[in-house]
């Protein structure tokens, strides 16, 4: 029986597609006990709500 070679995380990530990338992303939250997956984040410099009606 052969051993497998270990592949490293880094490896792991350069194989995967731009789209797989951002499925799997994560964020730490100590409040919940781990990782859980990614919210979305408003980008900075972008009004949340639309054009002011002044």
């Amino acid at each position: 029986m052969a051993f497998r070679k270990s592949v490293s995380q880094e490896e792991l990530r350069q194989t995967m597609s731009p789209e797989r990338l951002e499925q799997q992303k994560t964020t730490y939250q100590a409040s919940r006990g781990g990782h859980f997956p990614a919210e979305d984040q408003p980008t900075p410099g972008t009004p949340q709500n639309g054009p002011r009606a002044d």
